[in-house]
C-alpha cells in the first residue's frame, strides 16, 4: 500500500447498549432499573451523589425533594451544582442535571418539605432513599414508609464518618435507633410552644465530598438489589452500616425494635381516595361511613384557638403545615394550642371549612367503627 493509498475504517460505537457492562453481571436486570420509580429525599452532598448514580445506572423515573437553595458551600461538596447555579433552588438544578446525565431518565423535583407532601405521596414510589440533614424528617418518613409499606434506605455522614441503614415495613424505623439525647432535642422541635418560634438552623455538619461519594455509593448499591429483587442479596435490613473514615475501618451492627417506639402501625391497605372536601364531615359522607365513626390522622392534627387579642378565627391542620401559626400574626400574642388527632362527626370542627393551606399533597386517613378500621387516601389539589 502507497502512501496515497487510504483505506476507511468505520468502527460502530453504539453497538452495544449503554449498559452493556453493568448488564454482564449476571442478576442485573436493566428493564427493572429503567421501570423504577425512586424517591430522593434531600438534594445535598449524598443527595447529589445518590442521583448521579441512580442516573448513571439508568433508573428510569427519579423525584427530587428539596426545600433549600444551594449557597456557595455547597459547590465544593456537591458533583452537579456550579457558581451559577448559586441561590437556585437545589431540587430543580439536581433534577436538571439529571435528566442531562442521561435521557434515559425522567426526573422532576418538589421544592416543599417532604411533610408537605404527605404519607400518602410514598404510594407512587418502588424505593425511597434519604439524604436528611435534621431527625424530625428522618422521624417522619420512617413512619410514613412503615405505614405505606415501602422500603426506605437512609444515610448520614459528618467529618470522615458516614452510616447506611435499610428499614423495612416489618422491622425497626428510625425513631427506634434514637437514643435519649436525641429524643431530647427532638421533642424540643416537635413541642407545640416552638410553633411561633423560628426554627434551629440545620445542615451544617462538617462534611466532605469523599465521604458523601463513599456512603451514596453504599447506599445506591443496596437500593439496586431491591429495584432488581434480588432478596438474597439484600445486606442492611434491621442493620446499620458504619465507615469511620480516619482509620478506614467499617463495621455493622444490629438495630432491635423498640417495644416503646410511637411510630409502629398495623398494616392497613387503602380502600379508596377522594379529593380534600370543603368540610371534613363530607369524609363520612364520601366513604360510607357510619355517624358513629371516628377520624383520626397518623400526623399530629392541632387546632388553634381563636385570637383573645383581636378575635382572628382559629384554624385547624397537620401540624408539620402550620409552623409559626402559634403567635398572632396580627397582634403577637401566643395562642392557645391544642393536638385533635381523632374527630367525630359531632365535633364543631367537622362543619368548619378546611384551609388547603394546612393539608399535605396526599395523606392517609383512618377511619373506626366497631372495631373495624378503614384506611383511605384524601387528595389536595394542587
Amino acid at each position: 500500500m502507497t502512501n496515497n493509498d487510504t483505506q476507511e475504517v468505520k468502527i460502530d460505537l453504539t453497538s452495544e447498549s449503554a449498559y452493556h457492562r453493568q448488564e454482564l453481571i449476571t442478576w442485573w436486570d436493566q428493564k427493572a432499573l429503567l421501570s423504577s420509580r425512586v424517591l430522593v429525599v434531600g438534594a445535598g452532598a449524598l443527595g447529589n451523589e445518590i442521583v448521579k448514580n441512580l442516573a448513571l445506572v439508568g433508573v428510569g423515573n427519579i423525584t427530587i425533594v428539596d426545600m433549600d437553595i444551594i449557597e456557595h458551600t455547597n459547590l465544593a461538596r456537591c458533583v452537579f451544582f456550579r457558581r451559577d447555579d448559586e441561590l437556585k433552588l437545589k431540587a430543580e438544578v439536581l433534577a436538571r442535571e439529571a435528566s442531562k446525565m442521561n435521557l434515559d431518565v425522567k426526573s422532576d423535583f418538589y421544592t416543599v418539605p417532604v411533610q408537605d407532601l404527605g404519607d400518602g405521596f410514598l404510594l407512587n414510589f418502588d424505593l425511597i432513599l434519604a439524604g436528611l440533614d435534621n431527625r424530625e424528617a428522618r422521624v417522619w418518613l420512617g413512619a410514613a414508609a412503615k405505614r405505606t409499606g415501602k422500603v426506605w434506605i437512609d444515610a448520614a455522614i459528618e467529618g470522615l464518618m458516614g452510616k447506611v441503614q435499610t428499614f423495612v415495613p416489618d422491622g425497626p424505623c428510625y425513631a427506634c435507633t434514637m437514643g435519649d439525647k436525641d429524643w431530647e432535642a427532638l421533642t424540643k422541635r416537635l413541642s407545640c410552644k416552638l410553633l411561633g418560634v423560628e426554627e434551629m438552623e440545620g445542615g451544617h455538619a462538617p462534611t466532605n465530598a469523599t465521604t458523601s461519594s463513599i456512603i451514596a455509593g453504599i447506599q445506591t448499591q443496596e437500593a439496586i438489589k431491591y429495584l432488581v429483587g434480588k432478596k438474597d442479596f439484600y445486606a442492611l435490613e434491621n442493620k446499620v452500616w458504619r465507615m469511620l473514615g480516619e482509620q478506614m475501618a467499617t463495621f455493622t451492627s444490629n438495630v432491635d425494635i423498640s417495644d416503646d417506639c410511637p411510630f409502629h402501625y398495623d398494616h392497613v391497605e387503602v380502600s379508596g381516595s377522594t379529593n380534600l372536601p370543603e368540610t371534613m364531615g363530607k369524609l363520612w359522607e364520601t366513604f360510607n361511613q357510619p355517624e358513629d365513626a371516628v377520624l383520626s390522622f397518623y400526623d399530629d392534627f392541632i387546632t388553634i384557638e381563636e385570637c383573645p387579642g383581636c378575635s382572628a378565627a382559629s384554624k385547624f391542620g397537620y401540624k408539620d403545615l402550620m409552623k409559626k401559626q402559634g403567635t398572632c400574626q396580627a397582634c403577637d400574642i401566643t395562642l392557645t394550642v391544642n393536638l385533635n388527632s381523632k374527630i367525630t362527626l359531632s365535633d364543631e370542627i367537622s362543619s368548619t371549612n378546611v384551609n388547603t393551606s394546612y393539608w399535605p399533597m396526599h395523606s392517609l386517613i383512618e377511619f373506626k367503627s366497631n372495631g373495624v378500621t378503614s384506611r383511605y387516601l384524601v387528595n389536595r389539589s394542587k
